[in-house]
């Protein structure tokens, strides 16, 4: 039987082509390319660098983001990672035109421009407008939860300080109990016996902490993630919050925050689309995690429409305390939220398109990209680090 045996890998050859006849005219690296080609760097305040200074010559700017870009896409996103692409990867030599740089240089660079991604993400937006393909006419907002650089047992809480306390205390009696009876003990029960009183002591510490700083909780490795609720679990995570222009499904922006839910986000990132946009009266569409009478009504005094349905109140306890006659009654802003509601239901059928709006970004940067967690730490990196995931699912759709 013959086999497909492929060609003889001493053989010499001489590939006598260029690169870019090796890349498809259709490649998304051409994409990439021309996306970043757009841009005046420094004016959207890259740093640059002239090039006439002694010493080594710095890199360009627009290759470093087209690297940067490059990785999130063929999820290559440590720096790492991109250094050892940029020396065989055929796609990415033609990009960044064969440059080998080391794992430094390219974690510098984000770390020098980490302010700036959220800018040229929202310079893509007003690019998008300008074509007719963002509107501003139905917007909708959708959160998600990712995981941060931070592990469960490196996150403090006040209740948790307290049941490590207590199980410290327990030991500590238990060993005081062992070497009092017995004069011989050796010295691993008071090793032990130190240890936990170590323990307690650092708990004892980490609780004050906690109160001085009026903090329920705090992350140690992270210090600005937080644990919150993560498909169905505790972890800690960063809150990824983004808008989607209904039109054709662009993102039009995004914000890391470190809100344990998405009650207090409508409002903020509503208006920061509305006025990126120009848009004066758009509609807004969210889920009922959204839900809440003031980041509503801020809306509406905006002059936007909002569509959201209100979340079912879950009355399983049966107790008769809680009973609606107990309560006095606050009218507050109800007026506006049975508005709201109404609204909603009646243009159900928009309200429908929400979620297929909205939740496809975050579904293929999960899925699609392998991106369930962030790389870096603190708010402003993690900002930088996922702008460019979102930009290129953007320009994918295009």
């Amino acid at each position: 039987m013959a086999y497909i045996i492929g060609q003889d890998r001493t053989q010499t050859r001489m590939i006598n082509t260029s690169l870019d006849s090796l890349i498809d005219e259709d490649n998304s690296v051409r994409v990439i390319d021309a996306y970043v080609e757009e841009f005046d760097l420094k004016e959207l305040g890259f740093t640059e660098y002239s090039g006439l200074n002694r010493g080594q010559p710095p890199y360009r700017r627009s290759d470093l983001l087209k690297l940067h870009i490059y990785g999130y896409l063929n999820k290559s996103r440590s720096s790492g990672a991109s250094e050892t692409e940029a020396k065989w990867n055929m796609e990415l030599m033609w990009l960044i035109n064969s440059i080998t740089l080391d794992h430094g240089t390219i974690s510098g660079f984000v770390q020098q421009n980490k302010d700036v991604f959220h800018k040229t993400l929202r310079n893509l937006s007003l690019i998008l407008k300008g074509w007719g393909l963002i509107d501003g006419k139905f917007i909708a907002v959708d959160g998600t939860k990712i995981r941060a650089q931070n592990s469960k047992h490196n996150c403090i809480t006040q209740s948790g300080l307290d049941k490590k306390i207590e199980y410290a205390e327990v030991r500590i009696n238990a060993y005081l109990i062992t070497i009092d009876k017995d004069d011989t003990a050796n010295d691993d029960f008071k090793e032990k016996l130190q240890k936990y009183q170590d323990l307690k002591e650092q708990y004892l510490k980490q609780k004050q902490e906690l109160k001085e700083e009026g903090l329920e909780q705090k992350s140690l490795t992270d210090t600005d993630s937080c644990r919150m609720k993560n498909n169905g679990s505790l972890d800690i995570c960063y809150n990824v919050q983004s808008v989607v222009d209904s039109r054709n499904h662009f993102i039009i922006d995004i914000l890391t925050t470190n809100d344990i839910n998405d009650q207090n986000q409508l409002s903020i990132m509503a208006k920061d689309a509305a006025h990126l946009l120009g848009a004066k009266t758009p509609t807004v569409l969210a889920d009922t995690g959204y839900y809440n009478g003031t980041e509503i009504k801020s809306c509406i005094d905006d002059g936007m429409s909002v569509f959201i349905k209100k979340a079912r109140a879950n009355n399983s306890t049966k107790d008769n305390e809680f009973r609606k006659e107990k309560f006095s009654y606050n009218r507050e802003h109800e007026d506006i939220l049975e508005s709201v509601c109404q609204n909603t239901m009646d243009n159900n059928e928009i309200y429908k398109q929400r979620r297929c709006n909205v939740e496809h970004p975050f579904g293929t940067m999960k899925r699609s990209l392998g991106y369930s967690f962030f790389l870096r730490r603190q708010m402003d990196n993690v900002e930088a680090e996922h702008l460019p995931c979102l930009s290129l699912i953007t320009l994918s759709d295009c």
